[in-house]
């Protein structure tokens, strides 16, 4: 009711049956209403992944100022700040966290801080490209009832090390800075690979390229059964991509 009181309808196009709602009519700022950035957030909560075309008079300033209208700015330790506001970066591979939603809180089974990833394309490569998500939400679900159970007890091992091809075009007094903080170090953490998102109070599924195994099973089985689980993520009725 909140979001049809706000932002007709009309207005809301869904890309993909369990994810994704482009917004249309609508120019970004960080001064829109309070009702409207309570209907994007809810929206947010309901597809997961929300889409505005036509944005070209964004710049680093406006999106930050906007982000912060959303929540509190949380800075990644592997991605460099080149701009001296932004984190920018150019390239950062799978086996690294390169995205705010591989934090985790410390040790609190099931539960995660709720975190959203706000990406703006400020230049339009000449090849284009595609933008890929899933919902681990509607994964979670449709995973078999003896393979649900499986997963609400599993634990994954997550390894991620900094990687130096994140620092090309960067200046020399950023790649001494990284180098300070980052140079040799390997982050291995253990969670549970089922999270509870904190508002919708709904069970994701938390896998990613940077899980080496899970507890309890050695490296072969436990590549079977992330390749098993990866595939109701990866499944198309769960899955947006957005060129």
């Amino acid at each position: 009711m909140i979001i049809d009181n706000v932002i007709p309808r009309a207005d809301i196009v869904e890309h993909a049956d369990r994810l994704g709602a482009e917004i249309r009519n609508i120019t970004l700022s960080d001064d829109l209403p309070d009702e409207i950035i309570i209907a994007i957030n809810r929206l947010l909560l309901e597809r997961k992944v929300i889409l505005f075309r036509d944005q070209g008079h964004l710049d680093d300033t406006m999106q930050q100022r906007l982000v912060l209208r959303l929540g509190s700015l949380i800075p990644n330790p592997t991605m460099l700040d080149t701009r001296g506001d932004l984190t920018i970066r150019k390239t950062l591979p799978d086996r690294a966290c390169s995205h705010v939603e591989q934090t985790h809180d410390d040790g609190v089974v099931g539960v995660r801080r709720q975190t959203i990833s706000v990406l703006r394309e400020a230049a339009l490569s000449r090849f284009g490209g595609d933008f890929a998500w899933s919902n681990t939400a509607a994964a979670y679900l449709d995973l078999p009832d003896s393979l649900r159970m499986l997963a609400d007890n599993l634990w994954a091992v997550r390894c991620a090390a900094f990687d130096h091809t994140a620092t090309e075009g960067a200046t020399e007094a950023d790649k001494k800075a990284s180098d300070d903080v980052s140079a040799g170090t390997i982050y291995e953490t253990t969670h549970p690979i089922v999270r509870v998102h904190p508002e919708t109070g709904e069970r994701m599924l938390s896998l990613g390229r940077s899980v080496q195994n899970f507890v309890g099973l050695q490296r072969y089985p436990s590549q079977r059964l992330f390749e098993l689980l990866q595939s109701y993520i990866t499944a198309p009725q769960n899955t947006l991509c957005w060129n």
